[in-house]
């Protein structure tokens, strides 16, 4: 398996990753999203949850839409990633009420099946991408990566010059 290299940590969870595709008791230290997982199948979201957690985000999690809803009110997020459901949309009012907050406010929608239906609908209503699960935990990596902005990264034009100034 390919460990992902992107300088900041991501290659050692990947080296982490057994062949099942559970992460060993590795644990990374760091704030790198804070994000709500809503999903209504506890396996699923045990897995990733502890995918997330390894990964150094702050997670909560939430097995139903309802509870979902009112999370968001509670705190904020950076990252939101929401089972569809069955055959139809039914994360479609968490997906609206974070609209709602912000609509800019990252939404991934998790299908165990891809629905047409439901991805337009995800898709229309604000969603930013919506994936086929179960996801691997290097496909994790990379969704993070692409839509989650690295709060303790630092800018490399900003970083301090050995004159003790910013260059």
């Amino acid at each position: 398996m390919a460990a992902a290299a992107d300088g900041f940590g991501a290659s050692l969870v990947m080296a982490s990753v057994t062949p099942s595709q559970r992460l060993a008791n590795q644990p990374l230290i760091g704030n790198r999203a804070r994000v709500l997982l809503v999903n209504k199948d506890l396996q699923d979201l045990g897995y990733y949850r502890q995918i997330l957690q390894k990964l150094g985000c702050q997670v909560r999690t939430s097995s139903s839409f309802a509870e979902g809803v009112h999370c968001l009110g509670c705190e904020p997020f950076d990252l939101i990633i929401l089972d569809q459901g069955c055959d139809r949309f039914e994360g479609r009012d968490v997906l609206a009420r974070a609209m709602e907050i912000d609509v800019d406010l990252r939404v991934l929608v998790l299908a165990r099946a891809y629905a047409r239906d439901c991805y337009l609908e995800a898709m229309q209503s604000g969603a930013l991408d919506y994936h086929e699960g179960p996801l691997r935990a290097e496909e994790i990596v990379a969704l993070l990566d692409t839509f989650v902005p690295r709060r303790n990264a630092v800018d490399p034009r900003k970083r301090r010059s050995k004159g003790g100034g910013y260059g």
